[in-house]
């Protein structure tokens, strides 16, 4: 495999995570195949259509998400990769409640196409799961979940201006 592929690679599985933490829907056809196959806890579907139904269920309106897909491991045979990584993703807002961890082992097999590197398979392995005691989101789109009070005693402008000394 050459560094070229292995940037690619590593790219596009950033660029997933980056598009569904902001909802990109849209964009989806810029990271999967027209007949990508997904099977995670969440369930499994076919077809960029399906996968982009799946991908705003699971990340409605008032959900905030934050993906980190960490340690790829790269496979590259002619036009087909192998990929294993690592995700922990975090869910702060409705209908999540207070917050909640995720984390799963990805194997993702992605194709060389005329438009570059583009995933056809994702398999989510579960490793683990817990729920967030409590969760101040300073994301502008997080909405509060009804039951968790405001920190009315936080004051995030003295920490902010610690860090630009």
């Amino acid at each position: 495999m050459d560094h070229v592929d292995r940037h690619e690679l590593t790219d596009l599985v950033a660029r997933l995570g980056r598009l569904l933490d902001e909802k990109r829907f849209g964009e989806v056809r810029t990271v999967f195949t027209e007949d990508a196959s997904v099977a995670t806890a969440s369930g499994a579907v076919q077809g960029i259509d399906a996968l982009v139904e799946k991908a705003r269920r699971i990340r409605p309106p008032g959900v905030f998400t934050q993906s980190f897909i960490t340690n790829p491991l790269i496979d590259v045979d002619g036009d087909t990769a192998t990929i294993t990584a690592n995700l922990l993703a975090v869910f702060v807002g409705r209908p999540e409640g207070r917050g909640r961890l995720f984390a799963e082992r990805y194997h993702l097999t992605a194709a060389r196409t005329p438009q570059g590197w583009r995933i056809s398979r994702v398999e989510g392995v579960p490793l683990w799961e817990a729920t967030l005691p409590e969760v101040t989101p300073f994301h502008p789109d997080v909405v509060p979940h009804p039951d968790v009070a405001p920190q009315a005693d936080m004051d995030t402008t003295a920490d902010r201006s610690r860090s630009k000394r």
